[in-house]
């Protein structure tokens, strides 16, 4: 499932924003281990907080800059990623020397958007529109990448099942189980009261919704008549001087939603994606899907805002005055639509991998993840086919809060019953506010199972039609990641896929003896060193110079 920031949360960051904004508007007045790793390049961080970022133009303290996933902490003091730095400092006297493809199998790119179309990748040896497989891929007019999801009529998928509904639809012998082995009935015991469970979940936060969907309409009626025309932004909220204990209130809660991140937007978008699986997600009649057809070339589809933001954090145009710039130049960014509004299915995420790897790509970023995976085996044919390739796969932990060594979330490093992929980068999120969450609250860790955190939270990125939004999640860490392998590719053209896998985690920016909030928790501690294999954040500065010194020592 897509991890966006509010319209497809997973449940624990909904939840404990609808949960957290309802508290304060009712109580307000009205496996196998890796070898150790080398020391980081780069001097580990202090545990007190950094400054505040110095800014070309006055921010507000709790504003994240707009680019700064891309900044750096020794000279912007903000806890990016290093890039810019990189490429200013480091890079400067360089050109690319190749360009390298990077595989966004997600849920569809805005193809027309100006910061990404001359950076997309073309099938150049297919005609468009022509409706022939020119090439002979096996793959009908792919100009653009391919999409894998198609209904009967040909449009492409938009809605889906859980995949937890989809096994339990084959315990019931009902439409959405199609193609799944029926399970035990110890095991439709247990799932039938999972369902019921996810029912129960889904259709308990939609309720939520919409009751704050009303208090918002609620009071921002009152703001409107007592504040007169315009719109309601923080800082005029904030400067409003109420006349009454009714509008007293009515400031109190449309703050508290705010600070939650529930604007009328963000509650438009987690009210359409939890109807959506109440309608849809939990239906264990629904089956979406044409029987026997390979796809199409609509790699859009019907929604392509999370596809379109993992993008542009990878590879968006870097033109000066651009609101939003990739991390890593002369990308070709292809489009392999495999991921539903609802659960992906293991077999389109194989053959997704499968299709990017033929076609050239040397990093696949997969900026999604379920709590089932019944084809598990073919998922991880279509890895193993990857790492025989040289391809080197970005994966985002998930957005639950969870430990992914205890719980995972699929697909998973872990391939069969002990072997873990070597050509594998499994993602955490993290913040911009400072050390003591430098740990999203949102983000999935794992001391086993994530290798290594990157920038996740308020990322600024490209969004369809042209525009660009804000998004957070694990989804936006995982494309930083892509972005600074494309980058170290880029630049270092005799580097492997391998090598760069190793330079990025090598290179980590530690904190010693940091203690964090534990994502998902209730304010409880944990050291960050023990959230991850390598403890660290991805510190793009420190890999480009690694990659400095081992060019050096080459023959």
């Amino acid at each position: 499932m897509l991890a966006r920031s509010v319209s497809s949360y997973p449940r624990l960051v909904i939840a404990a924003l609808l949960l957290s904004a309802c508290a304060r508007a009712t109580t307000t007045p009205a496996p196998t281990p890796e070898p150790a790793l080398r020391p980081v390049q780069q001097p580990p961080i202090t545990v007190a907080p950094p400054p505040q970022a110095p800014t070309p133009t006055p921010t507000a303290p709790d504003t994240a800059r707009a680019d700064w996933h891309r900044l750096d902490y020794d000279a912007d003091r903000v806890l990016g990623v290093g890039s810019e730095r990189a490429l200013r400092e480091l890079l400067s006297s360089r050109t690319p020397q190749r360009e390298v493809i990077v595989a966004v199998i997600d849920g569809g790119i805005d193809t027309a958007h100006v910061s990404l179309r001359s950076r997309l990748w073309k099938n150049r040896t297919e005609v468009a529109g022509n409706g022939q497989d020119d090439d002979k891929n096996g793959y009908t007019d792919d100009v653009w990448g391919w999409n894998l999801m198609v209904t009967p009529t040909g449009a492409a998928v938009g809605a889906e099942t859980f995949e937890l509904t989809r096994i339990y639809a084959a315990c019931r012998g009902t439409a959405a189980g199609r193609g799944i082995a029926k399970p035990s009935a110890a095991r439709c015991d247990s799932l039938a009261s999972t369902y019921l469970e996810k029912s129960a979940e889904v259709n308990g936060t939609l309720s939520q919704i919409r009751n704050i969907e009303r208090a918002l309409s609620q009071v921002t009626a009152v703001l409107t008549q007592a504040m007169g025309p315009g719109p309601l932004t923080r800082a005029r909220v904030v400067a409003f001087a109420p006349a009454n204990a009714a509008q007293t209130n009515a400031k109190q809660t449309w703050l508290s939603l705010d600070a939650n991140g529930l604007g009328e937007d963000a509650i438009a978008d987690a009210l359409k994606a939890y109807q959506n699986q109440a309608t849809y997600g939990l239906d264990t009649t629904y089956y979406p899907r044409a029987v026997g057809v390979v796809g199409s070339g609509d790699v859009t589809g019907p929604d392509a805002l999370h596809g379109t933001h993992v993008a542009g954090i990878i590879g968006a145009e870097r033109t000066a005055g651009n609101a939003v710039q990739g991390i890593a130049p002369n990308v070709r960014l292809m489009a392999v639509r495999a991921v539903p509004d609802g659960d992906e299915r293991d077999e389109d995420v194989a053959r997704a991998i499968r299709y990017a790897v033929d076609n050239g790509a040397m990093v696949i970023n997969m900026s999604f993840g379920k709590a089932y995976s019944p084809r598990k085996a073919s998922v991880d044919s279509a890895v193993r086919y990857a790492e025989s390739k040289g391809v080197l796969l970005v994966h985002a932990a998930g957005n639950d809060g969870e430990n992914n060594d205890v719980v995972p979330s699929f697909p998973t490093p872990t391939l069969g019953t002990n072997a873990r992929a070597s050509l594998w980068l499994e993602v955490g999120a993290s913040s911009w506010k400072g050390t003591s969450t430098l740990a999203t609250s949102f983000s999935n860790y794992g001391k086993q199972q994530v290798d290594l955190f990157a920038p996740g939270e308020d990322i600024l990125s490209t969004a369809p039609g042209g525009g660009v939004k804000r998004e957070s999640g694990t989804s936006m860490a995982a494309p930083v990641v892509s972005g600074v392998a494309a980058l170290l590719l880029t630049y270092f053209p005799k580097l492997t896929p391998t090598e760069v896998r190793d330079i990025i985690v090598q290179s980590v920016r530690t904190f010693p003896g940091l203690t964090v909030t534990l994502p998902g928790s209730d304010g409880q501690k944990a050291p960050f060193a023990g959230l991850s294999r390598t403890g660290g954040v991805i510190d793009a500065y420190a890999a480009v110079k690694l990659a400095l010194q081992r060019e050096a020592l080459r023959p």
